[in-house]
């Protein structure tokens, strides 16, 4: 290689060096700032890392499902599936607690199908009965027990 193609090399791998440093840098602070290593666990109290989310775990621990994880309820129970939904979940609030000024979170529409999903799968035997249409519509479990996993 000529002296001045590697001049030029080392110019351009230095600020790509660079660069790729403080992303990793600073990434690696906000990860562990806003601990989010917690993703990684099952423990509810985790949840309430976000101020905003303490009423939730304070109602949730006041709530007829207290033995359930926060996991078990918003969650995906296939391996790929949680991990997958706790990647996205964690990208999505990291930024929206980043970008925005967000004070409530509110749920998704993909997110109050697999709430509905986990509320079948554990009740199966005793809502067996009750999962039916009504006038064309499909019952949904959080229509009447909204208050059933935290109390509003």
């Amino acid at each position: 290689m000529s002296p001045r193609l590697s001049r030029l090399a080392s110019l351009i791998t230095l600020p790509f060096a660079v660069g790729l440093g403080l992303v990793i840098g600073v990434g690696g602070f906000t990860f562990w700032y806003a601990r989010g290593y917690s993703y990684f666990f099952n423990n509810p109290a985790y949840c309430q890392n976000c101020h905003i989310m303490r009423g939730h775990y304070n109602s949730w621990r006041a709530g007829s499902h207290r033995g359930s994880t926060c996991n078990d309820c918003h969650l995906p129970h296939d391996i790929v599936g949680k991990w997958v939904a706790k990647a996205d979940d964690g990208f999505r609030h990291s930024a929206a607690f980043t970008l925005k000024n967000v004070q409530v979170l509110r749920i998704i529409p993909r997110d109050r199908a697999l709430l509905q999903h986990n509320c079948q799968r554990c009740h199966e035997g005793m809502a067996a009965n009750l999962l039916i249409q009504h006038q064309g519509k499909p019952i949904v479990c959080t229509r009447c027990h909204r208050d059933v996993g935290h109390v509003f």
